[in-house]
């Protein structure tokens, strides 16, 4: 008994992309990259406007940054508790909250380096996704 080829229908190719892209496939790959990256995003502004909160007033003292794949490096939450509290010990109020709402967010976060092995993959993926609608002919150039 012969194996049945599964392929896309070349309605569904992208021949831009030389037709071997599965355009629904692709799509559903990008979201997911799209939605991990926005989820790590979330985080980073949160940490921002946190951090903005915190240092109020000394702004001098606020740390460069607050490095989440470092974070996301050490073993466990005990460690990364206290990498932040190391990264903030010159803040005068308290980060006892900060810590651990940012350690809640840390879980289901990737890594930079991940999310962008992930997006390599998929970059004509992308292009599929955010090549601008073409115009409707005007009325002075329709048939």
């Amino acid at each position: 008994m012969a194996a049945e080829e599964t392929r896309a229908p070349a309605s569904e190719l992208a021949p831009e992309h030389g037709g071997h892209i599965p355009k629904r496939h692709a799509r559903v790959t990008v979201k997911y990259n799209r939605r991990e990256l926005q989820r790590r995003l979330d985080v980073e502004k949160w940490i921002d406007e946190s951090l903005d909160r915190l240092y109020r007033g000394q702004e001098e003292e606020m740390p460069e940054e607050v490095n989440i794949d470092e974070l996301l490096d050490l073993p466990s939450d005990r460690e990364r508790a206290q990498r932040l509290q190391d990264l903030l010990q010159k803040c005068r109020n308290s980060t006892e909250v900060f810590i651990k709402e940012l350690l809640v967010k840390l879980h289901g976060v990737h890594k930079q380096n991940e999310l962008q092995r992930n997006q390599r993959g998929c970059q004509t993926c992308v292009h599929l996704l955010r090549r601008p609608k073409q115009r409707e002919p005007s009325a002075s150039n329709r048939p």
